[in-house]
């Protein structure tokens, strides 16, 4: 699978990777046992693209096969300013010759960002004082993209989650994965990590999501749909 930057450049060593994050608005992550240093030695030294390419094909239960991954892919789904960036979106195919994209999402202990309850009434807030923003309208729409039937308690999932699969789901392709990549390393918080994990699995319980059969233990699959569009997701540990 090659492994390129945003500009199309190909990442070929740990020091390539490292060069792209000097720039990068993610570059507080690139630090020993954070997301990002964790993303490029598991791709680099330990054949992540291959472990990938086998969870995604557990979890749909048919063959892929991964071609092409560009770090830090932003995707745009709505007219709001910036899109949702995945610390890797990777593209392939098939079996059958579909496309397919799968979003990477990869995390030591850092949460899901905050209740979108809170991003809401912060963004309300920073409107009546007369400061610009889009943002309570994009979390509207975005609620409206998950829930068919609001209640109070939508507003007690994670913001990121929503954006994440809102951002995945706008990739130009017929299958859509979101893959959420937990490292295991020096500095992971058990603590913090098993709230996350907890906060994920509130998501797919409040947006109807259903199990998939993954056989990998430690890995969680999901399939939901947003508004006939179908997004399989995958939550899975790695030890570094």
């Amino acid at each position: 699978m090659r492994i390129e930057d945003s500009s199309g450049k190909e990442i070929n060593s740990f020091e390539e990777w490292a060069d792209f994050y000097e720039n990068s608005r993610q570059s507080h992550q690139w630090q020993k046992g954070r997301s990002s240093y964790s993303l490029a030695e598991f791709m680099l030294n330990h054949n992540g693209g291959d472990t990938i390419q086998r969870r995604v094909s557990d979890a749909l239960g048919y063959s892929v096969e991964l071609e092409r991954a560009i770090l830090e892919y932003e995707l745009r789904f709505d007219q709001y300013g910036q899109g949702s960036v995945h610390d890797l979106g990777v593209f392939g195919h098939t079996h059958s010759g579909k496309s397919l994209f799968v979003g990477i999402v990869a995390k030591v202990d850092e949460s899901f960002g905050e209740l979108t309850l809170n991003s809401y009434l912060a963004a309300k807030a920073r409107q009546i004082v007369g400061i610009s923003t889009n943002a309570p309208e994009r979390i509207e729409q975005l609620l409206a993209l998950h829930f068919t039937k609001p209640d109070p308690t939508i507003f007690e999932v994670r913001y990121k989650l929503l954006y994440a699969t809102a951002g995945t789901l706008a990739a130009k392709a017929d299958v859509h994965v979101l893959y959420v990549l937990v490292f295991k390393t020096f500095l992971y918080d058990a603590a913090k990590g098993i709230a996350n994990y907890r906060d994920y699995i509130q998501f797919m319980d409040k947006v109807g999501a259903t199990n998939l059969n993954v056989l990998t233990k430690g890995t969680v699959g999901h399939k939901l749909n947003l508004k006939g569009n179908d997004l399989f997701c995958l939550h899975d540990y790695w030890s570094l």
